[in-house]
């Protein structure tokens, strides 16, 4: 299991190569390469009308962390990333829908199957164009293992895709930002 390296308090102690690699350079490292994952979706997703969705993300045009592991998978719950480090993230991202000149369309973050409180957004659509509904920049603690999502909704009554079309896709940013 991935940790944050922590630091130490050093009292009238000598320090040997490993007490300078541990609680110095490996500090440092991780503060230099803090988990990143920039996902995109740019394959459609057919979205149900009155109904949350989870968005699918086919693309990761970053997804990295000191462990090398990664929080998000192209193949397997593409619609999670999945916390590599506990800690507070920095969560940022929106949803494309095609055009429709019905309904409403809503945007929320999803940690482990449960609504973030206070994470939700309603707009109302735009008959001709794609309507875009940004999601809240929000900081959502995550453990260790804990997934993230972001889901969408519409009510046209009927199916609406995502758009893929370049700066209208779908998109998810987190980025660790501090220990808990």
């Amino acid at each position: 299991m991935a940790f944050v390296p922590d630091t130490k308090t050093f009292t009238n102690s000598v320090l040997d190569s490993s007490d300078i690699n541990a609680f110095i350079r490996d500090p440092i490292r991780f503060l230099l390469n803090k988990p990143i994952a920039e996902l995109r979706q740019t394959v459609a997703q057919s979205l149900a009308s009155g109904a949350w969705q989870s968005l699918t993300f086919t693309t990761e045009d970053v997804d990295t962390d000191p462990a090398g592991t990664g929080g998000h998978s192209n193949s397997v719950n593409t619609s999670r990333y999945t916390a590599v480090y506990a800690g507070w993230y920095l969560c940022s991202g929106g949803v494309g829908f095609d055009a429709s000149a019905v309904g409403d369309r809503g945007i929320r973050w999803m940690v482990n199957g449960t609504a973030v409180l206070g994470s939700g957004v309603f707009l109302a659509t735009s008959p001709l164009l794609t309507t875009l509904v940004p999601a809240r920049v929000k900081r959502i603690l995550l453990n260790l293992g804990d997934y993230l999502e972001m889901q969408a909704w519409q009510d046209t009554g009927g199916a609406l895709n995502t758009n893929v079309s370049g700066e209208n896709q779908s998109s998810m940013s987190i980025a660790w930002d501090r220990v808990a």
